[in-house]
C-alpha cells in the first residue's frame, strides 16, 4: 500500500493548508501593521501582503489536476467552465444593479462568489457522471 501522502488528494489537502495557514498569518501581519498606521509606499506593500502565500493554491490546484484521471479532468472542466460563467453573469448583473442604486461591493467578495459556482457547476457535473 502507498504512503498516505503520494496520493494526490493528501498532497493537494497538505499544500492547501500550509498555503492558508501562510495566508492567515499574512493576513493577519498585514491588518495589524495597516492599523497600526503604516504610510508610504510600504502600506501597499503591507496591503498585499496576503496574496504572497495565495500563489500557491493555483500551482496546487494544476498539480493536482495534473494528477487526475480523465473522467475527473472532465468533471473539473465542467465545473469551471459552468463556475466561470455563472459568477460573470452575477458580477455583471450586480454591476448593472448598482447603476439602479445598489450599494458598491468590494472586490474581495469576486472569489467567494466565483467558489460558489464553481462548486455549484460540480455538483450538477458529479451528478451527471454517476
Amino acid at each position: 500500500m502507498k504512503n498516505w501522502i503520494c496520493r494526490p488528494g493528501a498532497k493537494y489537502g497538505a499544500t492547501m493548508l500550509v498555503t492558508l495557514a501562510l495566508y492567515t498569518i499574512a493576513l493577519f501581519v498585514s491588518l495589524t501593521w495597516l492599523q497600526a498606521g503604516v504610510e508610504g509606499p510600504w502600506k501597499y506593500v503591507i496591503a498585499v501582503l496576503p496574496v504572497f502565500p495565495a500563489l500557491g493554491v493555483p500551482f496546487a490546484v494544476v498539480r493536482y489536476c495534473q494528477a487526475m484521471d480523465e473522467l475527473q479532468r472532465r468533471i473539473q472542466l465542467e465545473s469551471l467552465a459552468f463556475g466561470f460563467a455563472a459568477a460573470a453573469i452575477a458580477t455583471f448583473t450586480y454591476g448593472f444593479l448598482q447603476n439602479a442604486g445598489l450599494p458598491d461591493v468590494s472586490w474581495v467578495w469576486v472569489w467567494p462568489v466565483m467558489a460558489t459556482c464553481w462548486i455549484i457547476g460540480g455538483l450538477v457535473a458529479r451528478r451527471r457522471y454517476r
